[in-house]
């Protein structure tokens, strides 16, 4: 037989080599696909805070200090219970060898008391003293921190409200109107002003201070029968049998946590640009809450088509024991009760200037202290487009007329005028005027010099440049010469460093 022609034969122990190498191949394979399995979103839950389209990559989400609050809160007893634990990435070009946390609650305008009780850093105990008046705790590190490190921070805290509030009383922190307020409650991380810590006590008339956008994870337990407006979003909730509840809240970026409770809020909402808007209200103010809701929704959608989409899925309005002002917090204003009942002529323009808030002040920080026009100013230029885009553009010329000039020329009257620059302490009886009406008139003068398309394009360059950071007037400043194609800096040197109406 010719054996050219013949079947090829294997020796029987090629089948069980055959069979090594394929058990061996698909091992190998199944190693591969695990170990190119991606590994879980460690910011899943934070992501469900955001309205869809809204997206930062993980590296940005980690270069932001991220905390995690467990707090009990018991009103009865006018008290709260809490730890803190914060993971800080260093990024400053200086080793540091403190930190400092600020404490608003032991202001005398929030009459209440925020004290820490232990403190940790990176898995050591610390010591921690008072500073600022109280306003702020200091903790000294047992070995600097530089660049690249992170901190991983824990703080056991208490607090109390020591007020009695009056109907009728501003009351930022503590219990009025039936509403428990606890806006910065927690021990906050100060602010870095250049290759310091901006530890100013708060002024009266102007804001707390100013903070690095954050990540936050807070989980409250708070007696039943409550109805809670939180910063962010409610992810879930439990309850005990004692009936005690629950609820993990989180959102981020996002310069600060705060939540007001009350067994009396009424609630209505609805939907808008994927974003759930929320207005909450005392049962005898339903028509005003109901007007706040409408008012929040057109300036979402208004201040969305000109400066950026709104990052977060909840927003939320709350009639609040503030009399008749208003206060911006990350994804919740609060607007005074009185604007509900007493002023409601007032409502709308409240409502839509703490919503511009949501950008100039959260989305592009600044140094409110220092500088409040640039967050202020801004805020009320900002309902000129409301205005403008509900009503009509002669609607937000009168409101440019009779909101910012017509008080502005009553002070220049009187003699009192000062440039828009000026640190919160600098300014007294006409702050608002000032800074806010001022501060709306620079932009205003912008729009008039350089035209509306080039100063609502700059208005737009200026978050995508700056979101989520603390700009500062020269960035600003920088940023409106590049978009002008010419120098702007008489502008500037009139309106923020000296007094254009002075004498007129």
């Amino acid at each position: 037989m010719d054996s050219s022609r013949s079947p090829s034969v294997r020796p029987a122990h090629t089948h069980g080599v055959l069979l090594l190498a394929v058990c061996v191949a698909l091992a190998l394979l199944l190693a591969g696909c695990r170990a190119t399995k991606p590994a879980a979103d460690p910011y899943a839950d934070i992501r469900q805070a955001w309205r869809p389209g809204f997206e930062l990559s993980a590296a940005q989400l980690a270069a932001m200090p991220s905390y995690s609050i467990t707090v009990t809160i018991d009103p009865a007893q006018r008290a709260y219970t809490g730890t803190l634990e914060l993971t800080l990435p260093i990024s400053t070009t200086q080793p540091l060898t403190d930190l400092y946390f600020r404490t608003y609650p032991n202001l005398y305008a929030f009459g209440g008391e925020l004290q820490i009780n232990g403190a940790s850093v990176n898995g050591a105990n610390v010591n921690f003293t008072s500073a600022a008046s109280r306003t702020a705790v200091q903790l000294v590190l047992p070995k600097p921190l530089v660049h690249g490190d992170t901190a991983r921070v824990w703080l056991s805290f208490l607090g109390k409200v020591e007020r009695e509030s009056k109907a009728g009383e501003y009351t930022i922190f503590g219990i009025n109107e039936d509403i428990f307020s606890l806006t910065n409650f927690y021990p906050i991380l100060a602010a870095r002003r250049g290759t310091g810590w901006a530890l100013d006590v708060p002024y009266v008339h102007g804001d707390v201070g100013f903070h690095d956008a954050a990540l936050y994870r807070v989980q409250v337990t708070m007696p039943p029968g409550l109805i809670v407006a939180a910063t962010g979003s409610e992810l879930s909730r439990t309850v005990d049998p004692a009936g005690w509840v629950t609820a993990h809240y989180v959102i981020g970026p996002a310069r600060e946590f705060n939540l007001l409770m009350s067994a009396t809020f009424q609630v209505l909402e609805t939907e808008t640009l994927g974003t759930r808007v929320r207005s909450y209200f005392k049962a005898e103010d339903g028509a005003a809450g109901q007007s706040a809701l409408y008012d929040a929704i057109a300036a979402l959608q208004i201040y969305s088509d000109r400066f950026g989409a709104y990052p977060y899925r909840e927003m939320a309005i709350v009639q609040a024991p503030l009399t008749y002002h208003g206060m911006e917090f990350p994804g919740i204003s609060l607007i005074g009760s009185q604007v509900y009942n007493k002023f409601t002529k007032d409502l709308e323009t409240l409502v839509v200037h703490e919503v511009a808030h949501q950008w100039w002040y959260n989305q592009v920080g600044s140094d409110q202290v220092l500088s409040p026009w640039l967050d202020e100013g801004l805020a009320e230029f900002s309902m000129y487009y409301y205005y403008a885009g509900r009503y009509g553009e002669a609607v937000a010329k009168r409101l440019r007329a009779s909101r910012w000039e017509t008080p502005l020329a009553s002070v220049v009257q009187r003699g009192e005028d000062q440039p828009i620059g000026l640190p919160v302490w600098d300014y007294e009886g006409n702050y608002e005027t000032l800074v806010y009406g001022k501060g709306a008139l620079l932009f205003a003068t912008l729009q008039d010099e350089l035209g509306a398309a080039a100063v609502e394009r700059l208005l737009r360059t200026y978050v995508q440049q700056y979101q989520w950071q603390i700009a500062t007037p020269t960035d600003f400043q920088a940023l409106a010469n590049r978009i002008a194609g010419r120098n702007l800096d008489a502008i500037y040197t009139e309106w923020i460093y000296g007094s254009p109406t002075q004498g007129q």
